[in-house]
């Protein structure tokens, strides 16, 4: 008998369960994944972690997350700095900590690709409060993933922490599905309240669940973990460091799923698996639900590697084709703008081709003995001296893998600066002392103040301020001669390629600077020609008036459109034509500018300007003579000034 069960385990899956579990340790990881993510009945979890910035704490969450079938796991006191998401094995995870680099507080989902891949928006609010949004069907889903203040916080901080998750909900669409959940610290107590509240809660109400339950009533919310008759074991969630689990029992339930009424029906379960271990004093909470995920169109961004183009084997080999093309155009085609969108499709092909990135698989630290530990580990959760001997091991292996991980590292470095490789030594360098730039995620609020969260929204609230910011008032410019100058001549295209600048980003057409550079003496004729037709038409391609914008933060938690700059990413091409036409009329410009111009001017810069101004104030201190001036930082200086207006000031 023993053999036909053995057998029927591996066939399923799991090993056999401990009570309060749902499954044992993954033996077969794709097995589930396929079974849990193509399955309309789907678990979603909230979990009080503790921490997960501790090592091998994430690889402990996403284990018990294979093993008990979850597929979007709600996280509270994460305890990550910043807001952004990352990508680990088969999950991705959602975060949003605080803003002042402390590990205190923060809250996360964490939830596999299948899923994540179906997720239109990510908001996170503060270190207590953010909001995933994800497309489904029949509606959308919106999670609010929440951390409230614990008990030694006073009743503003609680009042503040419930205003912002009520201004999450007034501007999400009511038709949607909403769930919100997370670590309350708040007791909702035994007893039907309304048709919100069921009766199989746990214990009894305190005041800051009061607040909790006037806050469920005002949303509609049903409180669903208060709504299935269960034994005591599958209703707490959290239990205190006094329980001893015989003579003093303190356990509670503080940790909550909530669900808009419309869909309280969509859920068939929710209970607490106490058998499942992170090394916290809570439980998780999961629940079961009916749902379908909707594909959606995302814009696919292609990755390239530049760097190719050193290799002079991989450079000849790209020119010549580049050039061949060139050739082609220049005989097939006779529109102007027929041409440049056949040398940018000819470019992106080659890059296609040729420039590839090697997607390399991030190789974890993690072991799969460390892994069986954290398992073994689970199994004695209920003794205490077993599991600490248990922990301390795994704490030693997880030392020990870190450590051959940074010498692997280390040892990368020293091959990569005898290749003379000085840009991975630095990427390397960067990644181990963490001084690498990670992704961040921010939050834009509008005039008012208030959150922006509908993407419409957050794009018409960009455009609106573009347009204001670039909007110019200053009327019909001057009258300027008509003549056209000379043609533009082969050798100031040959000069004006070998002044672009190299790892520059690109514009629409996704031409890069180190594609011209690659071009013959016939193709520079072709560009020449392209560019004096342009030049004596004075038709612009419409390819060149079109530039993509990247919102920058000027500073950390940038909420408002003015506290990002704009970054205007143009056609390279574009960017040759006017260098050329700056090389033209610069010499006119440099005669007719006063001596008194520092900005933009070969040889001196704002600096000299500023040290003339010391010498002067210091003479002035010297001669015990009075000195006026006037600082003035205007916006879009170079769009919006109206120069006549300011001269009669200053007049």
């Amino acid at each position: 008998t023993i053999m036909p069960m053995f057998e029927s385990n591996i066939q399923s899956g799991v090993s056999s369960s401990p009570v309060g579990s749902p499954g044992g340790a993954i033996l077969n990881r794709n097995m589930i994944h396929n079974k849990i993510y193509t399955n309309q009945l789907k678990r979603i979890c909230t979990w009080n972690v503790k921490t997960l910035a501790q090592a091998g704490k994430l690889h402990c969450a996403l284990k018990e997350m294979d093993r008990m079938k979850i597929s979007i796991m709600g996280v509270s006191e994460m305890r990550w700095p910043d807001a952004s998401y990352c990508d680990i094995e088969e999950y991705r995870v959602y975060y949003s900590g605080s803003t002042n680099g402390k590990y205190v507080h923060g809250v996360g989902v964490i939830m596999h690709k299948s899923v994540a891949n179906h997720v239109t928006n990510f908001v996170p609010v503060n270190e207590r409060v953010l909001l995933i949004q994800i497309n489904a069907s029949p509606v959308n889903m919106n999670i609010i993933q929440v951390y409230a203040p614990t008990t030694e916080y006073s009743d503003e901080h609680i009042q503040e922490f419930y205003n912002h998750i009520d201004t999450l909900i007034k501007n999400l669409p009511k038709h949607e599905m909403l769930v919100v959940m997370g670590d309350f610290n708040a007791k909702i107590g035994k007893g039907r309240e309304g048709v919100h509240v069921g009766p199989h809660g746990l214990g009894e109400r305190n005041e800051r669940g009061e607040t909790f339950n006037v806050f469920a009533a005002e949303h509609n919310l049903i409180v669903l973990n208060t709504f299935y008759k269960l034994p005591h074991r599958r209703l707490y969630t959290w239990t205190s460091p006094r329980d001893n689990g015989e003579d003093t029992i303190i356990r509670n339930q503080i940790d909550y799923i909530l669900v808009n009424k419309r869909f309280r029906n969509s859920f068939t379960s929710v209970k607490t698996y106490p058998g499942a271990d992170i090394k916290s004093d809570h439980n998780p909470l999961v629940g079961e639900y009916r749902t379908k995920w909707k594909k959606i169109q995302k814009k696919t961004i292609k990755k390239h590697d530049m760097r190719k183009l050193k290799s002079r084997i991989e450079r000849e080999r790209i020119s010549k084709i580049l050039n061949e093309k060139c050739r082609e155009i220049e005989v097939n085609m006779d529109d102007t703008e027929d041409k440049i969108q056949s040398l940018s499709k000819a470019v992106e092909d080659i890059k296609d081709k040729f420039l590839k990135t090697e997607r390399k698989q991030h190789k974890s630290w993690m072991t799969e003995e460390i892994l069986l530990m954290m398992e073994e580990r689970r199994k004695h959760k209920n003794n205490v001296s077993t599991y600490k001997l248990l922990d301390r091991d795994i704490q030693r292996k997880i030392r020990e893998a870190k450590q051959k991980e940074l010498d692997e590292k280390c040892h990368e470095i020293e091959r990569l600066q005898e290749k003379y490789d000085e840009f991975n030594v630095h990427k390397k360098v960067r990644e181990i002392t963490g001084k690498y730039k990670k992704r961040t995620v921010g939050k834009l609020v509008n005039d008012n103040g208030d959150l922006i969260v509908d993407q419409e929204s957050i794009k018409n609230t960009w455009r609106t301020y573009i347009q204001n910011l670039f909007f110019d008032e200053r009327g019909e410019p001057p009258s300027l001669e008509t003549e056209t100058g000379p043609p533009i001549l082969v050798n100031e295209v040959k000069a004006a390629i070998t002044s672009l600048r190299d790892g520059k980003a690109p514009g629409p057409d996704g031409m890069q600077a180190e594609f011209l550079k690659l071009l013959d003496e016939e193709s520079v004729k072709m560009l020449s020609k392209i560019f004096n037709n342009i030049y004596d038409s004075g038709k612009v391609p419409k390819d060149w008036l079109i530039s993509e914008f990247i919102m920058l933060p000027k500073k950390q938690g940038a909420k408002r459109c003015g506290e990002y700059r704009t970054i205007s990413l143009m056609s390279h091409l574009l960017k040759l034509f006017l260098k050329i036409i700056h090389r033209r009329i610069y010499r006119i410009c440099e005669e007719r500018v006063t001596d008194t111009q520092f900005g933009f001017m070969k040889g001196v810069g704002t600096r000299d300007a500023l040290f003339s101004l010391q010498v002067l104030f210091q003479r002035c201190r010297d001669m015990n003579c009075n000195i006026y001036t006037c600082f003035i930082d205007y916006q879009k200086a170079f769009d919006k000034i109206q120069h006549q207006k300011m001269m009669e000031v200053l007049q």
